[in-house]
């Protein structure tokens, strides 16, 4: 048997038997190795190769800061900021979830945990104020997808190892695009508040002072992304000593200021950042392996050469990719497909024009819209679960902002300029 044949019909059965992804992707690996006499000795050296990189570490690092600001204190502080700046306008609650996530995005580099931070607080709320359960939950899980787009951004990482791309680079990019969704999500939240006459009561008068004084309350919170994302942008550190920098602020803010982080708290928030760090860690080594074995083969060339020879119209390829993400964002975990598909893509897009750097974009977005869509989005387990609601409802209740993302998705694709306008202005690119 072919052992690309071979590789993806053992990869789907071990996942049609409830394996795991990670181990599916390692076992696949193993069997083909087996079948085709490759020594064992490639699979060790290149799982090393796969950890082995100073830029991991910020993984871990970010996961755990992003865990540490809502243990702290700096989550409720945003939020609070964040209702100040809305007021009781329609919608009001749908728009401090939206606003806040997006805050919050610029600290954990992770859509679950933003959901997790902001749903937790927000949905509840929401739910009291008379919204649906599944508008609620929908819109949180959606702008929760945020924290994957706006950097940092644990994806954007893993994408930057994978591709050899410039991983500040893909950060500055994904600024415009990821305030895009969330003015994208806004305006699709406010039409339907509007339309079914959502309100919030207990929310105070939108004015200067009232700005003023939850700015000041959440002074350190709102400190956090400038420093972190400013670091960076300036030249000051790496990504990855902003990762270290970022866990250190959260435990100096939670600890010495806010004074909400005691060591059982702290001790829940390594042990949760471990456990994901270990999934991570094991899908990326197993991705590198598979990845190494299609280019071994030759799949990533037969791929683009077929999709390049089928689709002679640039702007019908584009589509047909997009729709590809989109689709398998809908079954596949996030990290998997950015390491499983980034080698078989990036030649196609690469060959109608589209940088690394901006298909680095529109693949985090993808991702971002498959947290929200069934069978596999996480988001949309964490929202159901804090709202007390099904998935099945809060997958209807996201169609609307599925479309919005969807739409941002297209115009990213096909306005370079988005992506690429604020690298080339800091010179992260020429």
């Amino acid at each position: 048997m072919d052992p690309t044949l071979l590789m993806a019909l053992s990869f789907i059965v071990l996942l049609l038997v409830g394996v795991p992804v990670g181990i599916s992707i390692g076992l696949a690996a193993v069997l083909v190795m087996t079948s085709t006499n490759m020594p064992m000795s490639y699979l060790v050296q290149t799982a090393y190769s796969a950890v082995d990189e100073f830029t991991i570490i910020a993984v871990p690092m970010f996961i755990l800061a992003g865990t540490l600001m809502e243990k702290g204190g700096l989550t409720q502080r945003l939020i609070g900021f964040s209702r100040a700046l809305v007021g009781p306008a329609p919608g009001g609650l749908a728009t401090v979830t939206i606003v806040a996530c997006t805050f919050f995005a610029a600290i954990s580099g992770s859509g679950p945990a933003t959901t997790a931070a902001i749903g937790s607080i927000m949905i509840p709320a929401m739910i009291k104020d008379g919204y649906g359960k599944g508008f609620g939950a929908a819109i949180t899980s959606s702008a929760g997808g945020i924290g994957v787009v706006i950097p940092p951004s644990i994806p954007m990482i893993i994408y930057g190892i994978t591709s050899e791309t410039s991983i500040s680079a893909l950060f500055v990019a994904g600024v415009i695009p990821g305030l895009l969704l969330a003015i994208a999500l806004w305006l699709t939240s406010r039409f339907i508040s509007v339309k079914r006459g959502y309100s919030s009561g207990d929310v105070k008068e939108r004015n200067l002072a009232n700005i003023g004084q939850a700015a000041w309350e959440a002074k350190w919170a709102l400190l956090a992304p400038i420093i972190i994302l400013g670091g960076i942008y300036t030249g000051i550190f790496t990504v990855t000593e902003a990762s270290v920098v970022a866990v250190l602020y959260a435990l100096l803010v939670g600890i010495f200021i806010y004074r909400e982080i005691r060591v059982p708290l702290f001790i829940d928030a390594v042990v949760y950042s471990v456990r994901i760090t270990g999934t991570v860690m094991l899908v990326l080594v197993t991705g590198r392996i598979i990845g190494r074995m299609l280019s071994m083969f030759q799949v990533p060339q037969l791929v683009s050469g077929y999709l390049i020879d089928a689709v002679t119209d640039p702007t019908m390829l584009i589509l047909l990719v997009l729709l590809m993400l989109v689709f398998i964002g809908m079954w596949m975990e996030t990290l998997t497909q950015i390491i499983i598909l980034t080698p078989l893509l990036l030649p196609v897009v690469a060959n109608v024009g589209i940088d690394p750097i901006q298909f680095g974009i529109i693949f985090v977005i993808a991702c971002e819209i498959g947290y929200s869509t069934p069978p596999l989005g996480v988001n949309l387990f964490v929202a159901a679960e804090i709202g007390d609601t099904t998935v099945e409802k809060v997958s209807k209740a996201s169609i609307p902002f599925l479309c919005a993302e969807i739409a941002v998705m297209v115009l990213v694709a096909f306005v370079p300029q988005l992506t690429l306008w604020l690298p080339q202005f800091m010179g992260f690119i020429h």
